[in-house]
């Protein structure tokens, strides 16, 4: 199964701001934030959403199973952008809390700097989804690019086998 390289590994919890997006069988794109992102253990990505910011986009991958990921470190704005064609939206009942809560701690820290107050209450708003309407989206990244503005913007990110 394809995985990032140790480099996007131990970058991957700077990235703190999230979008996800799909198109539609129709191929019409629909675009959302998400909430967190999380590496598994086998290499898969997960993403937690909440279903009301997004419902387009989770009926897509529903339709479709391909999705993309567009992760970004507000601080240095260093981007990763992945997709995937074997995309699964499942409801999340519980025990996302945890990560929930340091996904949005991290969100705020790294905003601080811009001087976005911690008590935002469109940060409040992003992470207040409601029970019954989490969802996560988990897929194996088969592509991956560096998005960081720049001269490398755009450059292909080699996965691992």
């Amino acid at each position: 199964m394809p995985t990032l390289p140790d480099e996007w590994i131990e970058h991957f919890p700077r990235l703190t701001s999230y979008r996800l997006g799909a198109c539609d069988l129709a191929g019409r794109p629909s675009v959302c934030r998400a909430l967190a992102a999380q590496l598994l253990a086998n290499g898969r990505v997960r993403i937690l959403m909440a279903g009301d910011a997004g419902p387009r986009v989770l009926d897509a991958i529903r339709a479709t199973g391909q999705v993309a990921a567009l992760m970004v470190s507000p601080e240095t704005n260093r981007t990763l952008h992945m997709k995937g064609r074997d995309a699964v939206v499942e409801r999340v009942d519980a025990g996302c809390d945890a990560l929930l809560a340091e996904r949005r701690a991290a969100l705020v820290s790294s905003l601080r700097a811009d001087g976005f107050p911690a008590d935002s209450p469109v940060i409040a708003g992003w992470y207040a989804a409601r029970a019954g309407d989490l969802y996560s989206v988990t897929f194996t990244p088969w592509g991956a690019w560096n998005q960081t503005p720049g001269p490398g913007a755009g450059a292909p990110v080699e996965l691992l086998p």
